[in-house]
């Protein structure tokens, strides 16, 4: 734990420094590849991630912008609004980057939960792999340096050349001319990585038909895993970014493909059920993708029924007979629009209840309805 510490000390002691040039939005970013020479590019893929991680990488790209010096100044912004050092970055924007702080840290530790923890815990675990085996790397950017020291009043000064001014004139050595350095061959990274990841992804594949539980997001991580990999052995050996052209769609894939629950029987297109009888009025309507109408306006005025509608992906409609006592909840548990019996909802996680007895009050037809959408719209109207 001792050397862990020191490391972490020596961390912050030549800490990154944010460039003025070359930078997206405050730097961070750019000023950690800089200073542990490796591509901008996967440490921006990389705050993506965390960002995606339970929103962990907000709080830490603000945590970079007030922790570490911007390009030729002598310290921090949260340094300077502490009077230790000159920073460029002004005093209002200091606090503001130090308010917008407490919501981002808000929503990661109020809806991350454990994984928050281990998510932070990997950052500083990498922080300390970078420091412990690259920290030997002059960095790219520098601090402003310190004003130079006056001279001792009194001091004798001396001039080396005043003494043999014979020298002044003398003709520089001729270099030797040196042969051309032989051009260094492009490691192969991005080939091999492909290579390998289709070899994971056929076969993870292949083991989905043998394993229940192993779907294709599964076989998505497994191939962004791969991917992920070589781009950052490329980030060390100058080669593999041209798998960024890749990794980025599979990982918007493999987000909606873990954000989004696809469950039941895939039912695509548009389905329209319209049952005549309490008999026929089947216990659950499944969607897969597409839109679904189920009618009950051609029911019976009189018997109970109860029906759950759910769909992945689409629209529903819901059509109810007008004297009708209806018992609904409605809910899209990842995004979408409720609209049931006049009560509406919209946005991620949302739901409606209640009960509607119809023009005519209690009395007649009932009908108790549950319906559930991952993404898409859901309506119920009384026609």
């Amino acid at each position: 734990m001792q050397g862990v510490a020191d490391t972490l000390r020596e961390f912050w002691a030549h800490r990154p420094v944010r460039p003025r040039a070359g930078r997206k939005l405050g730097g961070v970013a750019t000023g950690i590849a800089l200073r542990y020479q490796i591509d901008p590019v996967i440490v921006r893929i990389a705050f993506v991630a965390l960002a995606l991680s339970g929103g962990v990488g907000l709080p830490m790209y603000l945590a970079g912008w007030l922790l570490l010096p911007e390009e030729g100044d002598q310290a921090s912004p949260l340094e300077s609004l502490l009077n230790r050092g000159h920073s460029s970055t002004s005093q209002g924007q200091t606090v503001l980057l130090g308010v917008l702080m407490f919501p981002a840290l808000a929503f990661t530790f109020g809806s991350g939960g454990f994984q928050v923890f281990v998510t932070i815990a990997a950052s500083v675990a990498c922080i300390y792999l970078l420091q412990k085996n690259r920290g030997h790397l002059q960095p790219a950017t520098t601090l402003a340096d310190p004003p130079p020291t006056p001279p001792v009043p009194g001091a004798p000064a001396w001039d080396p050349l005043g003494a043999a001014p014979f020298a002044w004139d003398l003709p520089e050595p001729t270099p030797k001319p040196q042969p051309p350095a032989p051009r260094p061959r492009k490691p192969r990274v991005s080939g091999v990585t492909l290579g390998v990841a289709l070899l994971v992804g056929a076969a993870a594949a292949i083991a989905g038909t043998w394993i229940p539980w192993f779907t294709a997001p599964h076989v998505v991580g497994l191939v962004i895993a791969v991917l992920a990999a070589g781009l950052l052995v490329g980030a060390f050996t100058g080669g593999g970014r041209g798998l960024i052209w890749l990794l980025v769609p599979l990982s918007v894939v493999g987000f909606g493909l873990t954000s989004v629950k696809f469950e039941g029987p895939a039912n695509v297109g548009d389905l329209n059920f319209t049952p005549r009888s309490v008999g026929e009025v089947e216990s659950r309507y499944e969607l897969g993708v597409g839109s679904l109408v189920l009618d009950l306006r051609e029911l019976p005025d009189s018997g109970a029924v109860k029906t759950q509608v759910e769909s992945n992906l689409g629209e529903v409609l819901v059509h109810v007979p007008a004297n009708a006592d209806v018992t609904f909840r409605c809910e899209a548990d990842s995004i979408g629009e409720l609209d049931c019996l006049g009560k509406r909802a919209d946005g991620t996680g949302v739901q409606v209840d209640g009960t509607d007895l119809g023009a005519d009050g209690e009395g007649g037809l009932k009908i108790d309805l549950d319906v559930l959408t991952s993404v898409g719209e859901v309506r119920v109207l009384r026609d």
